[in-house]
């Protein structure tokens, strides 16, 4: 590996970022008109991608405060979803500080380098980005696609926030991951309980991999927490916080 892309890993890491991976442009090839690393900067060459964990116990917190004698019961879930957006603020917002630091080491080597938000923008009814971090991760070789449509790290599942940083620098890439497969598939299929969430599942073919995912239909407000304290389904994000990959220290099952 070039001593750019082992500098360009080494700042990541020691800024505080779990996993750093490379792709190279080649790698997105079919990606949607307007959303490739060309359109977003001329004469891109790689994609360094980013990840920070994110806790399992922050997940949970849809269990905190049940029995607190302080906080009003029709106030409850309101204080709960503070503690996730709370984590998910922080690792988008460090996420970001390290892509900017990335990107000055390879502009003060002679490169263009362009430092992409960590999340997506609401815009009406609708949510957009420019660019898939998820994608590029699978590309830069931090994992697979897992039934849920989320990226599954081999260390910590899907409880990862990513960003990018798109370059004109030809970095080394990283190789793809050809380990076993990290998601357990349907004969896991926990994630799939959110069944209006999921529809049939379908094979998935992505720069030579073959990765099996359920078909994302959206996020119902009453199955899990995340809009509704009256959801059926377990934590804030049901499908983060029940995947059995990567899962550490709280929490190994769920019931509902």
């Amino acid at each position: 590996m070039s001593n750019l892309a082992l500098e360009v890993k080494g700042l990541a890491q020691a800024q505080g970022a779990h996993l750093v991976g490379i792709a190279s442009v080649n790698r997105f090839e079919g990606a949607p008109k307007g959303h490739h690393p060309t359109d977003l900067l001329r004469g891109a060459k790689s994609v360094v991608v980013i990840a920070h964990r994110f806790f399992q116990s922050v997940l949970e917190c849809d269990r905190f405060g049940t029995k607190s004698e302080l906080i009003p019961e029709e106030e409850l879930w309101e204080v709960q979803t503070t503690i996730f957006k709370f984590m998910y603020d922080t690792a988008n917002m460090r996420l970001q500080q390290i892509a900017t630091q990335v990107s000055a080491l390879l502009e003060e080597e002679g490169f263009a380098a362009l430092p992409l938000p960590a999340g997506g923008f609401k815009v009406g009814a609708g949510r957009y980005a420019f660019f898939s971090h998820r994608h590029a991760a699978v590309l830069a070789g931090l994992g697979e696609f897992g039934l849920n449509n989320l990226l599954l790290t081999p260390d910590y599942g899907p409880r990862v926030r990513l960003d990018s940083v798109i370059t004109t620098a030809e970095l080394d890439p990283d190789p793809l991951y050809e380990g076993s497969p990290i998601c357990p598939g349907e004969e896991c299929g926990l994630c799939l309980r959110a069944h209006e969430c999921f529809g049939d599942c379908y094979d998935l073919e992505m720069a030579g991999k073959t990765m099996k995912l359920a078909r994302f239909l959206g996020c119902p407000s009453d199955l899990c927490k995340r809009r509704n304290p009256e959801g059926t389904l377990p934590y804030i994000r049901y499908c983060w916080g029940i995947c059995p990959v990567g899962k550490k220290g709280v929490g190994q099952t769920a019931s509902f």
